[in-house]
């Protein structure tokens, strides 16, 4: 070799090491824990990237961001508009965390670079009307998109919360989960279709090996959203038609006697795990996993988020895997909760310490879903999008973004 290819090839590495040392990646407690990465907007926690600025309108957007890339590059963004509606007259602050509205999105063709003014989703914003112009005597309805797949024909598969509104201005009163499809990437939708006959919340949907999974939580919440009674069941429904039919699977076996919000990932092996939040310890979350495609489940075990960890979203990008949602809400005197928080894991079982994306300024928020961009162009480097909810008044929020490369994808940059 050349002194003049050395000089440069030492020269190349001093740059790159200088860039590693400067670039604000994540740290975990144990390099063999966490996932290195880099967040953009950089040095968390920030403002993010505005996404929806509900505070010009004095809307809100609390729950449901399904996200979907159905084309190299192209990706539609859900989320909700929705009234400034108090479910507690008697404390103003609380006004925004409403559940009475409907769905919109935005699309983007260059990789989220930029997106399309508003669209409003058809089904769900029908759904609302109806009752709302069906008089004094009629059911009134919402149903928020809370999640979102691409099938291997190029279909995509959008599932909904629906709540009964009538009476209740927040997500009560669950009924049957329903989804729509469409085969031209979003610009038309099919009639809504039930996922099963029972009334619940579908928390994710995944979709590996031609199969739609979905984790479906069998609870009404006439009560409240966590478990209360032996039937409140964590359930897979399995579609293997592009989701022209759905069947169950399986019981999961998680006792959710005060527990709820679910969230899966297929991890490296090809194993599925879910987790679970519990109410009463917030930094330990319960989660199974399944080695046959949700058929069988492991026993129940628990894993620990330092910074607490309710409304779980769990995504892989890069060779890791993400977690992310709202730091807890409940606290003891002078301790930290409400904000949106990271975690990262080389296994998707232990995991790093965390980072706070954005921190809680006002009320309620930290409702969110991410998806990993570029993963249908095996040239193309995967990068995290995590879309998130943000309180700017009372419980009224915005909707925001932040992209997350792993050490590796943001070498190569």
């Amino acid at each position: 070799m050349s002194n003049m290819n050395m000089t440069i090839r030492v020269v190349v590495a001093l740059i790159v090491t200088s860039l590693l040392s400067t670039t604000p990646f994540a740290d975990g407690v144990e390099d063999n824990v966490a996932g290195r990465y880099a967040v953009f907007p950089k040095d968390p926690p920030n403002e993010g990237i505005p996404f929806v600025d509900h505070s010009r309108t004095g809307r809100s957007g609390h729950l449901g961001h399904a996200l979907v890339e159905y084309e190299d590059g192209k990706i539609l963004a859900f989320y909700p508009s929705c009234s400034s509606d108090s479910h507690n007259p008697t404390k103003p602050a609380s006004k925004g965390h409403s559940a009475v509205g409907w769905m919109e999105y935005k699309r983007s063709e260059d990789g989220g670079k930029t997106w399309s003014a508003p669209h409003v989703l058809a089904y769900s914003k029908d759904l609302f009307d109806a009752g709302q112009n069906g008089g004094p005597d009629a059911k009134k309805y919402s149903a928020f998109a809370e999640k979102a797949v691409l099938t291997k024909d190029g279909h995509i598969v959008v599932f909904f919360l629906v709540c009964d509104i009538t009476t209740n201005v927040i997500w009560r009163q669950f009924q049957i989960p329903t989804y729509i499809i469409s085969s031209d990437g979003g610009y038309t939708w099919s009639e809504p279709s039930e996922l099963c006959t029972d009334r619940g919340r579908l928390y994710d949907a995944k979709y590996h090996n031609g199969e739609i999974l979905a984790l479906n939580f069998k609870n009404d919440n006439e009560i409240n959203f966590l478990g209360n009674k032996p039937e409140d069941v964590y359930e897979l429904y399995v579609s293997r038609d592009g989701g022209q039919t759905f069947q169950k699977r399986s019981e999961l076996p998680f006792d959710t006697l005060g527990k709820s919000y679910g969230t899966m990932c297929m991890l490296e092996s090809g194993s599925l795990i879910v987790y679970i939040y519990n109410a009463d310890d917030e930094r330990n979350a319960d989660y199974v996993v399944s080695n046959d495609g949700g058929r069988t489940w492991s026993d129940v075990k628990t894993a620990y988020f330092a910074k607490k960890l309710r409304n779980p979203q769990m995504s892989s990008a890069g060779g890791y895997y993400f977690m992310h949602g709202r730091s807890g809400s409940k606290a003891q005197k002078g301790e930290k909760k409400g904000h949106m928080v990271l975690y990262s894991s080389r296994d998707g079982r232990v995991w790093d310490e965390g980072v706070y994306l954005k921190m809680r300024t006002e009320g309620l928020g930290a409702y969110s879903n991410s998806i990993a961009v570029g993963s249908l162009n095996p040239h193309k480097r995967n990068r995290l999008l995590i879309q998130a909810s943000h309180a700017y008044e009372g419980n009224k929020t915005s909707v925001y973004h932040w992209w997350v490369d792993t050490m590796e994808e943001s070498q190569r940059k």
